[in-house]
């Protein structure tokens, strides 16, 4: 196993192979399908907790949210986070050793930090920390740090207006 600081101070680890006992596997498996199809948010934190996904409080996570299988202990979620449908968050990447077994899989933590939002079908990819209060629009593709109290849209997702002024613009002074 190998580390390395990438870009920004990032935690990247390089490694040849995963080994997970095979007990383990199972166990993590029948927990994931709870994590992912469990009837109700209290049982899909839970076993997501169980997983080692660090959760915070006031955690939602909706139905088929996807939380990386290999190394879940390497996501962190704040408190107040809303994961909805079918988002996706991986803290691995194994597409270069696929093509070429002479290269490592990397390892690094997603941070999605407090109060931020997570639209339906978004990817967040390995190394990504979401800022607090961040809002990721519909279908993004999250692959570099997004800022705290943005809105980040598209593929690749890029932070494209403050939450404030969205808000300021959409509900007037009439909140604030």
């Amino acid at each position: 196993m190998e580390e390395q600081e990438q870009d920004h101070g990032k935690k990247m680890i390089f490694v040849k192979s995963i080994k997970i006992n095979p007990l383990k596997k199972i166990l993590n498996r029948f927990l994931y399908l709870l994590g992912y199809f469990g009837p109700g948010n209290k049982i899909r934190v839970a076993a997501n907790k169980m997983r080692g996904v660090k959760i915070g409080k006031n955690v939602f996570i909706d139905a088929m949210v996807h939380i990386d299988t290999v190394v879940p202990h390497m996501i962190e979620i704040g408190d107040n986070v809303k994961l909805s449908i079918g988002s996706k968050i991986f803290a691995h990447n194994s597409v270069f050793q696929d093509i070429n077994p002479k290269y490592p899989i990397i390892l690094s933590p997603v941070k999605i930090k407090k109060r931020a939002q997570i639209a339906p079908n978004v990817i967040v990819l390995e190394g990504v920390t979401i800022g607090e209060s961040a809002i990721i629009g519909t279908s993004a593709v999250v692959n570099k740090d997004i800022p705290a109290g943005y809105i980040a849209v598209g593929i690749p997702a890029k932070p494209i207006k403050k939450c404030s002024e969205a808000a300021e613009k959409l509900f007037g002074n009439k909140f604030f």
